[in-house]
């Protein structure tokens, strides 16, 4: 196929429209009786010799350009151009008069041409058929070619039977062969143009249509050589040309693509219309020019053959169009039945969800409302059937605003195309009560158009109130485990600092441990306590301007006599940017970091301390792995902080901690910010620390509007970085 492509092939086939039509409106002014009869005989020739030439050139170059399986059709298209222009080359060089000395060579070339022509319109792949329609085109061809025989045998052959201008035997045969030979062609042309498919249907269309005005043309010539009265320079002669010049423009029609649907010819209307107006043509061409109105024998015997074939045609069309129509019946009533049962398994499905469903269109409209939902909203279906969802289903905020449409999930799905996840959502009942809800809204996209959304909610009151009870059961516990657990903290001090006599090796060993143990549990007291304030908003915050040197200075000397006791150094590099948060709750994050790092790094390594700007770059919202280690990001609580509004908007400052030690395996990274975590088992026993102050940095980071993840490689060691917002 041509690299241009169809596009290509368009800009070819107006070029060649436009000449064809020149040439034709040209040709036809000339030959108009206000030239003198030698002059339009000329002007008949060239005309006929130029339309040839490009008919037959443009047949040879689609040949080379159009697809594997036109190639052979064009191809034998091409040769019987050329065989028919030979024919006229050879009359014209031989002297011969088409009335009075007719050419045996050239008409026999005449003939081969005509031969040729129709193979190739017989070779065009075109629509497939079945048996029915074969059949049917079968009584098309030969009602199709009858008609036109008998108009032939009315209007040519008696002229050339009585002429005696060939009276030799080989030029009689062919002036009798010629018209069947045109009619045959004719015939085939008109089936082309039925059973041609959409994607052909330009460029063979137009090949029918050329060829069928060769016929014409070769009729008309036929019966004015057998009158005596054929002369060239007439209107008549267009026949001809207009043949060559629809067949040569044909050859530029777009080409369609190998992988094109055939798909159905014309439809069956208007070919049973063709069909009978060639009849027709037949009947009054019998009646009003046939040298009696009554046909003789052979005609009568056509009619009625025709007139059965006809017949036939037409019962056979009714036949298969019933049997067609059944089949669709059948199909339909089958495709209605399964849809029927695929749409109530869906809504067997939505009913038989515990959690709520709704849909919206795509102005948030609500669509439909599965059993769940309406319990637990409180309306049915009817009610809320086309009423707006948002402000009619979601609450409030603290202060008595609506959220604006535009901030809801439902919206962003819808806009972004992507599920929206939010737990901090307030739904409204139809009695005006609230309750809080994990939502999840999907939308619903069909070829890439966006046509509403999907929203699924949970009630999550009692989960609420169960993890209230949790933390108000942790808070009292750990205050009254605080009271005793000073008293027995002092009473193991005074023991071991001797105030009650000296101790044995073996005493002062049992009283070294538990008081260490004391100590952790102190830590691990101190640690639910502020994790509690945190989750639960009760920590007091006051946001200043600190800047971010003075706070990693003062964490490293807060952490200086750990990191001694350990081998280890603490470095501050660069550190610049100024935040704006509280600096106690900053002073803990950093000292938790700091600490850990300093417990996993090996003796005589460095700890270094560094913040500066934060860019779109260094602040990622996603978990990833870098080329040389990997990344954790606590991305639950970024999309918390953002669902909420936590995440600052504005420049924000970034924090890393970073140490040289083991490293965090891959597989623990997604776990280490959660609750009581540890990369190994023992490192509890042998590193200290309670597992909570990754925990607690994230509340505090998060709760800051910033972010917080670790980069780390095993082997080489561990980076934690946070970000705070900008003072």
């Amino acid at each position: 196929m041509d690299s241009g492509g169809p596009a290509l092939g368009r800009t070819h086939f107006d070029t060649a429209r436009v000449v064809v039509a020149g040439l034709l409106v040209l040709t036809t002014l000339l030959l108009l009786p206000w030239l003198p009869m030698g002059v339009r005989g000329s002007v008949t020739t060239v005309a006929l010799l130029a339309a040839g030439v490009l008919g037959s050139a443009s047949a040879a170059l689609r040949a080379r350009r159009t697809t594997p399986r036109d190639r052979r059709p064009w191809l034998l298209l091409a040769i019987a151009g050329v065989t028919a222009i030979s024919g006229n080359a050879w009359s014209a060089a031989m002297g011969s008069d088409p009335v009075s000395s007719p050419s045996v060579v050239g008409d026999g070339l005449f003939a081969v041409a005509l031969l040729i022509a129709t193979a190739g319109l017989l070779s065009f792949p075109t629509a497939r058929r079945r048996g029915a329609e074969l059949v049917v085109m079968f009584l098309d061809g030969l009602v199709a070619g009858g008609a036109m025989l008998l108009i032939v045998s009315v209007l040519v052959y008696p002229r050339l039977l009585d002429s005696s201008a060939r009276d030799g035997s080989a030029a009689q045969a062919l002036a009798l062969l010629l018209p069947l030979l045109d009619v045959v062609l004719a015939t085939v042309a008109v089936l082309l143009l039925l059973r041609v498919s959409r994607s052909q249907r330009l460029g063979l269309g137009l090949v029918a249509a050329g060829f069928l005005l060769y016929a014409v043309g070769d009729l008309t010539f036929a019966v004015r050589a057998a009158e005596g009265s054929f002369v060239f320079g007439t209107v008549l002669d267009l026949g001809w040309i207009a043949g060559y010049a629809f067949f040569g423009l044909a050859a530029w029609a777009p080409l369609p693509s190998e992988d094109e649907d055939t798909g159905r010819g014309l439809p069956e209307s208007i070919g049973t219309m063709v069909v009978f107006a060639v009849l027709l043509v037949a009947a009054v061409v019998q009646v009003t020019l046939g040298e009696s109105r009554n046909p003789n024998g052979a005609q009568a015997v056509a009619w009625l053959v025709l007139i059965v074939a006809a017949g036939v045609r037409q019962v056979l069309l009714t036949a298969d169009n019933a049997a067609l129509r059944r089949g669709l019946e059948r199909r339909v009533a089958e495709q209605t039945e399964h849809l029927r049962q695929l749409a109530r398994q869906n809504e067997l499905l939505l009913d038989s969800v515990g959690d709520g469903i709704y849909g919206v269109d795509r102005d948030g409209r609500i669509t439909f409302l599965n059993p769940s939902a309406g319990e637990a909203l409180g309306y049915t279906l009817a009610e809320l059937e086309g009423r707006p969802a948002h402000p009619v289903l979601h609450a409030t905020t603290v202060e008595g605003r609506l959220v604006p449409w535009e901030e809801c999930p439902v919206f962003a799905a819808m806009s972004t195309g992507q599920v929206q996840v939010a737990d901090d959502e307030l739904l409204r009942r139809a009695d005006g009560s609230t309750f809080p809800a994990d939502m999840t809204a999907a939308p619903l996209i069909d070829d890439d158009e966006v046509l509403g959304g999907v929203i699924v909610f949970r009630d999550v009151t009692q989960r609420r109130e169960v993890d209230r009870i949790k933390d108000e059961f942790l808070s009292v516990v750990s205050h009254e485990l605080r009271t005793p657990l000073t008293s027995i903290r002092a009473s193991l001090e005074m023991v071991a600092d001797g105030h009650l006599g000296p101790l044995s090796a073996g005493a002062t060993r049992m009283v070294t441990v538990a008081l260490e143990s004391s100590e952790r549990l102190s830590r691990l007291i101190n640690d639910l306590l502020d994790l509690e304030r945190l989750e639960t908003g009760g920590a007091t915050r006051s946001h200043t301007a600190q800047p971010a040197r003075d706070l990693l200075e003062a964490a490293a000397r807060q952490i200086e006599g750990m990191a001694g006791s350990l081998g280890v150094g603490i470095e501050v590099g660069r550190a610049d940017g100024v935040v704006h948060a509280d600096a106690d709750q900053v002073m803990q994050t950093l000292t938790n970091l700091i600490g850990n790092a300093c417990k996993f790094s090996e003796p005589g390594s460095v700890v270094t301390l560094e913040s500066g700007p934060a860019t779109t770059a260094t602040t990622p919202a996603t978990t990833a792995t870098t080329p040389t280690g990997t990344t954790a990001t606590d991305t639950a609580a970024a999309s918390r902080a953002a669902e909420t509004g936590a995440v600052a908007a504005g420049p924000q400052v970034l924090f890393e901690v970073r140490d040289h030690g083991r490293g965090i395996p891959a597989d623990m990274l997604s776990s280490v910010f959660e609750r009581f975590e540890q990369v190994d088992s023992s490192d509890t026993r042998e590193k200290g620390g309670t597992g909570l102050g990754l925990t607690i940095s994230r509340q505090i980071v998060t709760r800051h509007g910033g972010r917080i993840w670790i980069e780390s490689e095993v082997g080489v060691g561990t980076s934690v970085f946070f970000t705070l917002p900008a003072g």
